[in-house]
C-alpha cells in the first residue's frame, strides 16, 4: 500500500494542477446571467438535498459519524459529494458526443466551471473548519486569515512571475522540460502552502493551475494530461479500489448508496433542468444539459479520498458514495443522448409544420 500511496499522491497532485488548467476564464465569459443562474442551481439543489441525506444517514446509522466530527460537517461532506460535476470528465463526454462546438457544449462547460470553483471553495471551507478543531490544528481563524493572503500572493505575484519564467524557457511556442519543471515547482510549493494551512495539498495544486496564464494552459496540458491520466492515475484508482469495501449484505451500505444516488441524479438533473427551462431552454435541451452535468467520475473519487483522509466520512460511506459516482457518471451519456434525440425530433417536426404551412 505504501508505494501505491506515494505514486497515487503524485498523480493526484498533478491531476489537481490539470483540473485547474482546465478551468479557463474564457469559459465564464459570454455565457450571460442565465448560465450563472443555472450554475448556482446545479450546485445548490443537489448539495442541499445531499445535506439532508447526510442528516438522514446519521439518524438511521449514527455509527457512521466519526469521532471529532459533528453532524453538520458530515452532512456538508455528503452535500459536496452529491453536488460534484467533474469538468475534465464532462469535457471527455462532450468530445465523445461531438458536442464541444455546439451551444449546449459551451453551456455545459461554463456551468461545470462555476460548479468546480464552488466545489473547491466549499471543500476548502469544510477542511478549514475541521482542521481548526483537531488537536494541533492551525485554527479556523488562522486559516481564514492566511487563505486570502495566500490567494492574493498567488494572483498578484506568482501568476505574472510564473508566466515570465515559463515564457523565457519556451522554444518555438512549445513547453520544454525546464518550463515544466518551473510549473511543477510552483504546483508543489502551492500544495505545501495549503497543506501547512490545514487544507489538502490538492487544493494548492488546483489553485496553481487556475493561476497559470491563459496562453500557457494548452501547451502544458498537452505535455501533462496524457501521461497523468494514462500512466499515473491508474495507481490512484488501484489504491482507491483497495480501500473500498463494497458489502452488498450490509443494509447501511445499500441504504446510503440508494439514497445518495437518487438525490445526486434527481438533484443535479432536476435542479439544472428546471432552472434552464425558466431561462428559456426547451425541456429536452434543459434535461440533456442536466444529464451532462451529473458526470462525477474521477473528481468525485478525489473529493471522497480527501474527505476519508480527513476523517470526515467513514469507510462505509466512502464505499457507498464511490459506487454512487460510478452509477451517476454511467447514466450521464445515455440520458443526454435520449434527451438530445428528442430535441432533434422536435426540431424536425417544427420544420415540417413550417414547410407545410408555406
Amino acid at each position: 500500500m505504501a508505494p501505491l500511496s506515494g505514486i497515487g499522491s503524485v498523480a493526484v497532485l498533478i491531476f489537481g494542477l490539470i483540473t485547474g488548467l482546465h478551468l479557463d476564464p474564457e469559459t465564464f465569459r459570454g455565457n450571460g446571467r442565465a448560465t450563472s443562474i443555472v450554475a448556482v442551481a446545479s450546485v445548490v439543489v443537489p448539495a442541499g438535498l445531499g445535506c439532508l441525506v447526510g442528516y438522514w444517514i446519521l439518524a438511521r446509522h449514527p455509527e457512521e459519524l466519526a469521532p471529532g466530527i459533528n453532524p453538520a460537517e458530515f452532512a456538508a461532506a455528503v452535500g459536496i459529494c452529491t453536488g460534484v460535476t467533474a469538468l475534465p470528465v464532462l469535457g471527455a463526454v462532450l468530445r465523445e458526443m461531438d458536442l464541444l462546438g455546439r451551444r449546449i457544449g459551451h453551456l455545459a462547460l461554463g456551468i461545470a466551471g462555476i460548479n468546480d470553483a464552488a466545489l473547491w471553495i466549499l471543500l476548502g471551507v469544510l477542511l478549514t473548519a475541521v482542521a481548526g478543531q483537531t488537536a494541533g490544528g492551525a485554527g479556523v481563524l488562522v486559516s481564514l486569515v492566511l487563505l486570502p493572503v495566500y490567494l492574493l500572493v498567488m494572483a498578484r505575484i506568482v501568476r505574472p512571475l510564473l508566466g515570465w519564467l515559463v515564457m523565457t524557457r519556451m522554444r518555438n511556442g512549445e513547453v520544454q522540460e525546464r518550463a515544466l519543471a518551473v510549473v511543477g515547482a510552483v504546483a508543489i510549493a502551492s500544495a505545501l502552502a495549503t497543506e501547512a494551512m490545514g487544507l489538502h495539498y490538492i487544493l494548492g495544486a488546483f489553485v496553481a493551475g487556475v493561476m497559470t496564464p491563459e496562453n500557457l494552459r494548452k501547451p502544458i496540458l498537452d505535455r501533462l494530461q496524457v501521461m497523468t491520466v494514462a500512466v499515473l492515475m491508474p495507481f490512484f484508482f488501484m489504491l482507491t479500489g483497495l480501500r473500498t469495501l463494497i458489502d452488498p449484505a450490509s443494509s447501511a451500505f445499500l441504504e446510503i448508496f440508494a439514497a445518495a444516488t437518487v438525490v445526486a441524479v434527481i438533484g443535479k438533473v432536476g435542479g439544472s433542468a428546471i432552472t434552464a427551462r425558466f431561462t428559456g431552454e426547451s425541456w429536452p435541451t434543459a434535461l440533456g444539459l442536466g444529464a451532462l452535468l451529473q458526470t462525477k467520475g474521477l473528481m468525485e473519487v478525489i473529493v471522497l479520498t480527501i474527505l476519508l483522509d480527513a476523517g470526515i466520512i467513514s469507510a462505509n460511506v466512502f464505499a457507498a458514495l464511490i459506487l454512487m459516482a460510478v452509477v451517476s457518471t454511467a447514466l450521464a451519456m445515455p440520458l443526454a443522448r435520449v434527451m438530445l434525440a428528442q430535441e432533434h425530433r422536435t426540431r424536425q417536426g417544427d420544420r415540417l409544420i413550417a414547410s407545410s404551412g408555406r
